[in-house]
Order: structure tokens, then sequence, then C-alpha cells
């Protein structure tokens, strides 16, 4: 061996030992930091329309209690930063998720009904937190985020016997707001509860927090919420806003500089805020804490492992890749193949309108919000598939066969029976491992995965159709390693509408709405990278797009309402 390739082969051996350590030790990490939510206990109760709920109870030993109120969208699992806070200072803190969120049943609807009955779910969730806890209501706070804020908000208009509001991002907004409005169907200042709020309602001290740069609560409209609490009698200093003369009812507004709306409940700034306020309001005593912001690190250099991990172990065992015969197709014109990837986006639309019609004729409560992957993956599949049929595909000639040209060469014959055995059954292990693996990661925080409810037929569901975008993408992955062509710019060109979306909420102002493009846009790498490592592995197209599709939702449909 030379030394060109002794160093490439510690290079690539220090890689993998950097790639591990990324990837298990800042998660281990937080979840030794969360040693105080281990003691957690699982419970269900039922709302006034038979919906189960499901909820978690963290028991403590002072006289206060917490109701954590999750955002649109997410699930009580988002909430386990604050929740650690507040149960390692001994405090009660309960967390459940509404209706057609996480792991409770139920659906909800594109109208301000959905909030009403949020707000009698939490009025129900109160009364289990006292009977759990032995609380009593003076004793109850509840802090909630976006959606949950909005909903704390309307909960203590009906019953103000709580000890107080702690209110992050508060969806209520007085002047026009497009993205909140069209999650209530209905312009807020035309809703009875809200035109009620005064000085005097809901009749408990409030804490509002916002971000300088939230966009569902933008610090303007924040100001028009506080100004309608406080009857415009406040003094404002420096994003600071406190009542005046209000006594027991003391309102407080912070708008905290650079935050967004999506990390307000991962904030140390937050946290610090937060206790701040309930020491000089209610003298409790509350340790400050930098661990959210540690979580959020342990989150960014974990992911980063876990693709170096993908990328290397791909390069260093998996990184032959013989084809036994001739492809049926083949790329002739590599530009002429390229833009016409990017224009048959364009075609692909009309089929994944009727795509997604399709599934509002199945009677189950729908993830809508995710409607954008199945749709657009499978539609853009269904109509390359068609084209590669009719021999048509642009830059193309010949056309696509089901079954895959590769065999299985990297170092066993492929006439083994046991070895292609021994490479599905890997291909199958790995899958289940990364699986674990991301399930333990949102854990920390994130979201639960993956919930047993209607979550797991949409996966069945949505699977078939994403699959067969994924193998057409791969097929053409078998092309371009033949004409040289890049796969980098095949997967670019795979992401573009997911871009394009990202850009349009960027270009629109909506700031959580790119960053949950991005998101998006890393889970969708991360499907991608996963999916050359185990082809790489199985040279099974349908068993890699298949295993590829099933990561996409595992990852995709938790985060989203059931409507």
């Amino acid at each position: 061996m030379n030394r060109i390739s002794m160093g490439r082969k510690i290079q690539s051996n220090l890689l993998l030992i950097i790639g591990f350590i990324f990837t298990i030790i800042p998660i281990t990490g937080v979840f030794v930091f969360d040693r105080p939510l281990s003691t957690s206990q699982s419970l269900k109760f039922t709302d006034e329309n038979q919906d189960v709920l499901a909820g978690t109870y963290y028991q403590g030993f002072q006289p206060f209690g917490v109701i954590l109120l999750e955002g649109f969208g997410s699930d009580q699992v988002t909430m386990t930063s604050l929740a650690r806070e507040f149960v390692r200072n001994d405090w009660h803190v309960f967390t459940f998720d509404f209706s057609g969120h996480g792991r409770s049943s139920g659906i909800l609807t594109f109208d301000n009904a959905s909030t009403d009955r949020l707000a009698n779910q939490t009025l129900t969730a109160i009364q289990e937190f006292k009977r759990i806890s032995g609380l009593s209501d003076d004793g109850i706070f509840l802090l909630g985020h976006s959606l949950g804020a909005r909903v704390a908000l309307q909960t203590a208009t009906i019953n103000p016997e709580v000890a107080g509001l702690i209110l992050l991002g508060t969806q209520v907004n007085l002047s026009t707001n497009i993205q909140s409005e069209f999650f209530t169907g209905i312009s807020d200042n035309d809703l009875l509860w809200i035109q009620s709020l005064d000085s005097d309602n809901p009749a408990v001290p409030i804490l509002l927090i916002s971000g300088a740069w939230d966009d569902i609560l933008t610090p303007s409209n924040a100001e028009l919420l506080f100004s309608k609490l406080t009857g415009g009698d406040y003094d404002h200093q420096n994003g600071e806003f406190s009542s005046r003369n209000l006594g027991n009812l003391h309102r407080q507004l912070k708008i905290l500089p650079k935050l967004v709306h999506n990390y307000e409940p991962f904030s140390s700034t937050v946290i610090e805020e937060i206790n701040v306020w309930l020491r000089n309001q209610y003298k409790v005593d509350i340790i400050d804490s930098h661990l959210p912001a540690i979580r959020i690190w342990s989150w960014i250099i974990s992911l980063t492992g876990v693709f170096l991990l993908l990328v290397v172990f791909r390069k260093k065992f998996f990184d032959e890749e013989g084809i036994s015969q001739k492809p049926s197709s083949e790329i002739t014109n590599l530009r002429s193949f390229f833009w016409g990837k990017i224009l048959l986006w364009l075609g692909s639309l009309p089929v994944a309108a009727i795509l997604g019609s399709i599934f509002f004729f199945i009677p189950l409560g729908k993830p809508v919000l995710n409607l954008i992957y199945v749709c657009f993956i499978g539609g853009y599949g269904i109509l390359l598939f068609i084209l590669y049929k009719w021999g048509k595909m642009p830059g193309v000639q010949g056309k696509l066969i089901l079954k895959s040209t590769k065999s299985l060469n990297l170092d066993i014959p492929a006439s083994v029976p046991q070895k292609k055995l021994k490479r599905i059954l890997l291909t199958l292990g790995l899958t289940v491992a990364i699986l674990t693996f991301t399930a333990a990661y949102t854990r920390t925080g994130w979201f639960y995965v993956f919930p047993i409810n209607l979550r797991l037929i949409w996966l069945l569901i949505f699977t078939p159709f994403t699959a067969l975008g994924f193998w057409i993408g791969l097929r053409e992955s078998e092309m371009l390693s033949k004409k040289g062509g890049t796969q980098l710019a095949q997967m670019l060109i795979g992401l573009f509408p997911f871009f394009l979306y990202t850009i349009l909420m960027a270009a629109l102002g909506s700031l959580s709405g790119m960053i949950g493009g991005l998101q998006g846009l890393v889970i969708l790498w991360l499907v991608l990278t996963f999916g050359n490592l185990i082809q790489a592995i199985s040279h099974r197209p349908w068993l890699t797009a298949t295993c590829m599709a099933i990561l996409l939702y595992w990852l995709i449909l938790p985060q989203g309402v059931l409507f």
C-alpha cells in the first residue's frame, strides 16, 4: 500500500470516528441533561367530543404547577426544554397534545371553532392536573407558545382562577396577518372573546414574550395586543412594556432581539425572562439555565455527524458500482436532460393536483400540510415514469424498464443467493437503525416519532407514490454514472420545488415558513444521502426507494395537524 492510499485510509477512518462522536455524544448528553424528566407519568383523558388526549405529568414538590400548551402543528415534546426547567425546580408540570396533534386522536378543521374547542380541552386538562397533582387553581400557571398561547389566553377568559399566564409568540393579531387568519378562518377582531379582552379580562397577571423577528405575532401586533390588555395605560422602554395601575393584574410584554417565532420555546433568554417575572410577581426562586442553547447546538452537531457517517461509510465500504449489462435507456444529452427535468416540475403540477385531490376522498383525518411531499415527489415520479415508458424523456434514448440493471459484484458474485440475502438484510438493518436513531433524536425536543395513530396509516398510503419518485431518481443515477454526469446536480434538481417554496416564504417575509421549509430540505437531503448509501449496498432500487419513502414520512408526518 503506497503513502497516498495509506493517507486516504487514515483520513477515512478519522472521519468515521469524528462522525460517530458527533452523532452519539451530543444527543446522549441531552438525554443526560434531561434526567429530571425521566420520572414522567403518561396518561390519557377525554374531551367533550370524546377525543382521547395524550398527556404527560411530572410530579413536583413545590406548591406550584404549570400546564405547557404546544404550538400549531407541533406536539408536547416541543415543550421539553421548558418542561425541564420547571421540573428541575420541583414544579408540577403537565403537558398534552391537542386534538389532531401528536399522539392525541381527533382532527381539526380550518375554522376558529377548533380554537374554542382547544380552550375547552385546556379546561379539562386543568381539572385533570388538579386531580393528579393536588394543586388548587391559584397554584397553576398556563404557559403556551403560538397557538398554545392563544388557547391559554382564551382559556383564562373562561376560567380566570389560574395563577397567571405566560404567553410566547401569542397567535392573536389585531391587524391583518394572512398566515394566522389562514389557520383560524376568521379575522381576530371579529371574535367576541377577543373583543372582550381588556385590563380586567382575563383577571389574571400576564407575561407576554415575543421575538423581534417573530412573524406570527409581529412586534407591532404584540404592542396592539398589550395595549388592549392594559387599556392603553402602560410604560414602554427598550422593548419592555409594563402596565400601570393594575395592581394584582399586572401585565408585562418583553420583545426579545434577534428571536424568531419557531425557537421561542428553546431560548435561554426566554427562560431567564420567565424566571425574573416569577421572582418579582410571586417570590418564587427559580434557577436560571443555559441548557436550552446547549440543546440546539447538540442537535446541529449530531445532525452533522449523521451526514458525515452516511457519506464516509458509503465511500469507504460501498464505492464500487459495476453494471452487468447495457442499460435499457441512456442519457444522450446532459444539457437537455437537466433542463427537461427542471421544466417537467411545472408539467407535474396537474398530476400533483390530481393526486392530492384523490387523498381527500379517503374518509380519514388528513395531514394536509404534508401533502406537498407526496404530491410533488409522487406526481413528478408518475409523469417521468410515463415519459420513460414512452421513450419521450428529454435528452434520453430508450425506454426505462422496471428491472434494475445493477448486479451485486462488490465482493461476491451476484449468483450466490445467500450473499444477496445478506445485502438485503443489511439494507433493512441500516433502515431500522436510522429510524431508531431519528426517533431518539427527535424525542430530545423536536417531536414524537412515531405516533401509532392515523399518521401510521398515511405513511402506508403515501409510501408507494413517493417511492416511485425516488425509484426514478435512483434509475437516473445509474444512467448518470455511465454518462459521467454529476449526481449532485440531479439531487439539487430533485429538490427544486422545495427550494422554491423556501425562497417564496422568505420573499413573503415569513421567517417561520422559511425555517419550516429549510427543515424540510434538511430532512429530504438526509433521505437522499441515506438512499445513496443503501442503494450502494443493495443495488435494488425498489427496496431502496421504499426505505427512503418510509424514512421521509417517519420524519415529516408527525410534524403536522390532522384536519
